[in-house]
């Protein structure tokens, strides 16, 4: 026993000897766990300490869209990358299997969304729902809107009030275009704009503005704020990138203050409608014939929303108004924005425009307009929508996203809190997947199944998983229909010989820069026109 003891009495030398012998092997044996941790995914070059690329991509006289300049990184770096803006890093996809591993096996991981100031200050403190973080208050509005307020079985019933806007309008740019000299240029951005605002505005709160309905000027007081918005939606934000109560609170830029304008503007309009809807529901039957009589989505939401709506502090009347916000936003810039580029194209692409046109003149005729029950016998029409959609999807980066755990995307480690960038436009042009990717041909939807509600992640112009886009339905009514009326009532003619210029503006989004201006000319007998 007292040997052994001994034995354990090291001299000074022996027992350092020991311990660097031990600390190797710790030190290997760390090395190899560390090892087994996949990689993180490349970071882009030209990022600073603490700053990351903040400016990476300000002043760099490219003032083509974000997307565009994240495909150009994705040639260099990758499908897969990072770059960080201040703090966070921004995860950026743009292969079929990262979108797939983003949206399916790690779906839940990603349905929340980062933090952002204008989320706070103009968007009901996030109870805008594309805005809100996932949880019991996203799922219960999410329910509402899709059964309730965005149902096919809802929009049958609201249908008439789309078709008669629409074909309202078709008549109003018919006058447009008799009522002025013969060649004269008519600007289509405008008119879609105008359309597209007007439709969801009476689907939402019943208001005709063409028919005499805004003598103070709300609606264009509402355009205004509008526009706004989303000039501050996209502005860079301190805060954004520095998220500490200092650049909340000292507004060093001046955006806070002009949210908070923007937002009282807003909320004022939305307000009058939800008390114009209240006023008369007190004083209609609606209530006692059970909610059968609502006339507009507020009526809807009215008569469906009850407490269990109601979480995470906000009023009836919040989530009213911020539900209403996140249909117009959906409605009135997306679906306008989508169909202008559609037009672009159409115009540019003569034959394809006469083809869409002796479709429906040999399945529809002359002496009717198109409506909702036909389209699905124009097939050609609707492959030219899924290929608008395609090459000009209306988030070309979808809604960003933010992974509340680590996780693994395409091979790479994904730490918590990570912004995700979806680069549809990227996608969608793959070479490796369609055939001359930026070429517009409608064509090539008759010899693939590929589908755009989110199961084919090659094509995902809606999203994908359970934050998809739930206005889906929607969006594809108004597409059709206005894309159809428009091709059946008239030829279009580019006033000088060059074709209409592409030319993509800045941002998240992907705005046509210049508008639509062109000579149009009817092509149906007068009396159609007389809606």
């Amino acid at each position: 026993m007292h040997m052994e003891f001994d034995l354990l009495l090291l001299s000074p030398i022996e027992a350092i000897a020991a311990l660097l012998t031990l600390a190797v092997i710790f030190y290997f044996f760390l090395s190899t766990k560390k090892s087994s941790k996949p990689p993180l995914p490349p970071e882009i070059a030209g990022g600073w300490p603490v700053i990351g690329h903040l400016f990476y991509f300000d002043n760099d006289g490219d003032d083509r869209p974000l997307a565009r300049k994240l495909s150009d990184l994705a040639d260099k770096y990758g499908p897969v990358f990072t770059f960080r803006l201040g703090l966070p890093r921004v995860l950026v996809i743009s292969s079929s299997d990262a979108v797939k591993d983003c949206y399916s096996k790690n779906d839940a991981v990603f349905a929340n969304r980062p933090a952002c100031l204008y989320g706070e200050y103009l968007g009901y403190n996030n109870a805008v729902l594309f805005l809100a973080n996932y949880g019991p208050y996203w799922r219960n509005i999410r329910k509402l809107v899709i059964q309730e307020v965005l149902s096919n079985t809802r929009l049958e019933k609201l249908k008439q009030i789309k078709l008669c806007k629409i074909r309202n309008n078709i008549k109003n740019l018919h006058s447009r275009i008799q009522t002025t000299e013969e060649k004269s240029v008519t600007n289509l951005t405008d008119w879609l704009e105008e359309l597209n605002f007007g439709l969801i505005v009476q689907m939402i709160a019943g208001k005709n503005y063409e028919s005499g309905g805004d003598g103070d000027g709300e609606m264009e007081r509402f355009k205004e704020a509008f526009r706004k918005f989303l000039i501050l939606s996209m502005e860079f934000v301190l805060w954004d990138a520095f998220p500490i109560p200092l650049f909340k609170w000292i507004d060093f830029q001046g955006h806070v203050k002009l949210m908070k304008k923007t937002f009282k503007d807003i909320d004022s309009i939305f307000q009058r409608w939800l008390d114009e809807h209240v006023k008369t529901r007190e004083t209609s039957l609606m209530e006692v014939n059970g909610g059968g009589n609502e006339r507009d989505f507020i009526d809807v939401m009215l008569s469906k929303m009850s407490n269990e709506h109601l979480h995470e502090g906000y009023s009836r009347d919040t989530v009213i108004k911020a539900t209403v916000f996140s249909l117009v936003l959906d409605a009135a810039d997306t679906v306008s924005l989508h169909i202008n580029w559609g037009m672009t194209l159409l115009i540019n692409n003569q034959h394809v425009l006469k083809k869409a046109q002796e479709e429906i003149d040999m399945k529809i005729g002359k002496d009717r307009w198109i409506d909702d029950n036909d389209i699905k016998d124009l097939v050609y029409l609707q492959a030219i929508v899924k290929e608008v959609l395609r090459l000009y999807p209306p988030g070309p980066l979808l809604v960003p996203h933010e992974n509340t755990e680590d996780c693994v995307v395409s091979g790479y480690h994904i730490p918590k809190g990570t912004r995700l960038y979806t680069n549809v436009m990227k996608l969608q042009r793959d070479p490796k997947i369609w055939s001359n990717p930026d070429q517009f041909n409608p064509n090539r939807f008759f010899t693939t199944d590929i589908d755009f509600r989110g199961q084919d992640y090659e094509f995902i112009p809606f999203g994908s998983g359970r934050r998809s886009c739930p206005g889906m339905t929607y969006a594809l009514q108004v597409e059709y229909l206005t894309i159809g009326h428009l091709i059946q009532g008239f030829d279009y003619k580019i006033p000088s010989d060059e074709p209409l210029d592409m030319k993509e503006g800045p941002g998240m989004t992907m705005r046509k820069v210049n508008p639509i201006e062109v000579i149009i000319t009817p092509r149906l007998t007068p009396d159609l026109y007389k809606i």
